[in-house]
């Protein structure tokens, strides 16, 4: 008779059921460490930049939490950009102090605005004992030149307190010619400030990449202070016979090579982190039947690629790629 298995938690309340997790990758780890540079050298602002679902978002989700190791006490936090028709200074103010959780984000003028949220900051760093502001501007693509000098503004004002304000813009690759534009422009107050150094975020580019992501599958716990791993969560029998993810890295990548190839392109396959992480997911919640005997197959990984929408997905992404390079 099979034992009856009672988890910590339900179902459909863990993290990888609910898709509200992030385990960590090569690419967010190289991300991390490049990040972290920049801090240390006081670098004030640099473009971190990925095709879309690549998971760059969730990336410097992981990086904002992870520097407070490194970092205690730094203040961070981060905003989304939004694309309007004609740039609002009073809507823009409203959405920094809506990011840094201010109960009064909506109230006053633009001018009182930018004065709440600069007070508000100066509070936070004195508060820290820290002088660093680290800020995430997400979708930064989105941002207008006049945006751009009201974050400057901002910057200005809290360095002549004597704090240091360092900028990540997050978005896609046109972040890089919105920077080649502004140089050609002289705008250099904004390169300067914000602009200073590229890095590129990657998707999943290898099966040793795809281990490392595997792995925190069966490392990461949910509830955090229990034993229950994400994989033993969803595979409890087969677990408790040494089943694991990341052994399976190699035949995983391999099928993602094979969907590569079979859509006719001859590129190195890179896969975003959203498709692996999709992909992973479908397996274990609704391909996996768990059992003592339970093995992963090559099937079984195909499928839940097929079901992930990975080639879809790549199709769409490499229309995005020079032509001689996507073919």
């Amino acid at each position: 008779m099979t034992p009856e298995i009672v988890r910590p938690i339900p179902w459909d309340t863990h993290p990888v059921t609910m898709q509200k997790y992030i385990v960590g990758t090569h690419s967010i780890d190289q991300l991390y460490m490049r990040i972290k540079k920049c801090i240390k050298l006081r670098v004030p602002g640099s473009i971190v930049y990925a095709r879309t679902r690549y998971g760059k978002t969730y990336a410097c989700r992981y990086v904002a939490s992870a520097l407070k190791s490194d970092f205690p006490n730094i203040v961070t936090f981060t905003f989304s950009c939004h694309k309007r028709k004609v740039p609002s200074e009073s809507a823009f103010f409203t959405n920094l102090l809506f990011a840094i959780g201010h109960a009064e984000s909506e109230k006053g003028t633009a001018p009182r605005k930018r004065i709440r949220l600069i007070n508000t900051l100066i509070l936070q760093l004195a508060k820290s004992r820290q002088n660093i502001l680290v800020v995430f501007a997400d979708e930064a693509q989105k941002l207008e030149l006049d945006e751009y000098e009201w974050l400057r503004e901002v910057h200005d004002e809290l360095e002549r307190r004597g704090y240091r304000m360092i900028t990540f813009l997050v978005g896609q690759p046109q972040l890089k010619n919105q920077k080649t534009s502004l140089k050609e422009a002289r705008q250099t107050q904004i390169v300067g400030r914000f602009m200073i150094d590229d890095i590129e975020f990657r998707g999943v580019c290898s099966a040793e990449e795809a281990a490392s992501c595997l792995l925190g599958y069966d490392d990461t716990c949910y509830p955090a202070d229990s034993d229950w791993s994400f994989t033993r969560f969803f595979l409890p029998l087969a677990w408790s016979r040494g089943v694991r993810l990341s052994p399976q890295a190699g035949v995983l990548w391999q099928q993602f090579e094979d969907a590569h190839r079979e859509g006719g392109y001859r590129t190195t396959v890179e896969v975003p982190m959203t498709y692996f992480a999709r992909t992973v997911e479908i397996a274990l919640t609704d391909l996996c039947q768990d059992s003592k005997d339970f093995q992963f197959t090559p099937v079984l990984w195909k499928k839940a690629i097929e079901e992930s929408r990975f080639s879809l997905a790549e199709e769409e992404l490499l229309l995005d790629m020079d032509p001689d390079n996507a073919s």
